[in-house]
């Protein structure tokens, strides 16, 4: 009597770490995203979206990171002395 209630408990415990990690795993990541106009954006989701670019990622920082890397800013150019554009 007392290995099946030890068994049981057992079990239970098994049970509930399998729903807490599959809780965790399951919470939204980061993603690059990119709009039509060529836009980037960092958001955080639950999966992948058709504009994904890059991810998942565990944190903001590293989505910036990859958004960076993937998506640079254009350089602006610039005029020459006297401000007349040829």
């Amino acid at each position: 009597m007392k290995s099946l209630k030890t068994f049981v408990i057992l079990m239970l415990a098994v049970v509930f770490v399998l729903s807490v990690t599959l809780a965790f795993a399951a919470e939204k990541q980061w993603y690059v995203l990119k709009n039509k106009n060529g836009v980037c954006s960092v958001k955080q989701l639950k999966e992948k979206s058709p504009t994904t670019i890059a991810g998942p990622f565990a944190t903001k920082a590293d989505a910036q990171k990859a958004k960076d890397e993937k998506c640079p800013k254009p350089e602006k150019q610039k005029t020459p002395p006297g401000g007349k554009k040829y």
